[in-house]
C-alpha cells in the first residue's frame, strides 16, 4: 500500500513538472504572438495616423481649391461685364510717339488738341493738324518731360494744345527700371556725347 502511494505521488510530481514546462512554454508563445500583434496594431495605428494626415491635407487641398474657383468664376463674371461694356463703348485710338532709340522710364499718354482758328499759315507750315483729340504714347521719366517733348514736336503756335498727361492706363505696358534686365537702357557717356555732337533731326510724325 505504501509502495502504491509512493508510486502515485512520484507520477505526480512528474505529471506536475511536465505540465508546468507545458503552461510556461504555452505562456512564452503567448507573450511573443502578444508581442506580434502589438507591433501589427502599432503599425495599423501609425498607418490610421497617416491616412488621417493625408486626407485632412486633402480636404484643406479641396477647401483652397473651392475657394479659387468660386473666385475664378468672380472674377470670369467680372471679365466678361468688362469685356461686354468695352465692346459697347467707343473705340479709343492711341498713337505712339517715335524715338530713334530705347529710354527707361513709365509710359504716359499725352491728350493733344489741334485748333486752327488764330493761326497763321507761315506758323502751321510743316505741321499737319487733326479733328478732336489725339492721344500720344511715350515713354518718361516724369510728366513734366513727357509735356516738353509733345510740346517740342507739336508747339502752341501752331495751333497744338495738350490738354492732359497722365500715366499710361492700358495694361501690358511697364518698362524695367533695372538697366541690366530691361531692353529701355540709358545710352553710356561715349553714346551721350556722340549723341550731343550729332546735329538734332526733327522728329517724324506720330504712329498709330
Amino acid at each position: 500500500m505504501t509502495g502504491m502511494m509512493l508510486y502515485f505521488a512520484l507520477g505526480l510530481m512528474v505529471l506536475t513538472v511536465l505540465s508546468n514546462r507545458y503552461w510556461r512554454r504555452q505562456l512564452v508563445l503567448t507573450r511573443i504572438a502578444m508581442s506580434k500583434l502589438k507591433e501589427k496594431v502599432e503599425d495599423v495605428t501609425k498607418e490610421v495616423a497617416d491616412v488621417a494626415s493625408d486626407y485632412a491635407q486633402l480636404a484643406q487641398h479641396q477647401a483652397e481649391m473651392e475657394k479659387r474657383v468660386q473666385k475664378a468664376e468672380v472674377d470670369l463674371q467680372a471679365a466678361i461685364i468688362e469685356l461686354d461694356q468695352k465692346k459697347s463703348a467707343a473705340m479709343e485710338r492711341y498713337f505712339v510717339f517715335d524715338r530713334n532709340e530705347p529710354r527707361p522710364g513709365r509710359f504716359w499718354e499725352v491728350a493733344v488738341r489741334f485748333h486752327s482758328a488764330g493761326v497763321s499759315l507761315s506758323d502751321q507750315r510743316g505741321y499737319r493738324g487733326w479733328m478732336g483729340i489725339r492721344r500720344f504714347l511715350l515713354v518718361a521719366d516724369n510728366d513734366r518731360e513727357a509735356r516738353e517733348r509733345v510740346a517740342a514736336r507739336y508747339p502752341r503756335k501752331a495751333g497744338f494744345e495738350i490738354l492732359e498727361v497722365a500715366g499710361c492706363r492700358l495694361n501690358g505696358l511697364t518698362v524695367n527700371r533695372i538697366s541690366e534686365l530691361s531692353t529701355f537702357r540709358k545710352p553710356g557717356k561715349p553714346e551721350e556725347d556722340a549723341t550731343n555732337s550729332r546735329p538734332q533731326r526733327r522728329a517724324s510724325p506720330a504712329q498709330t
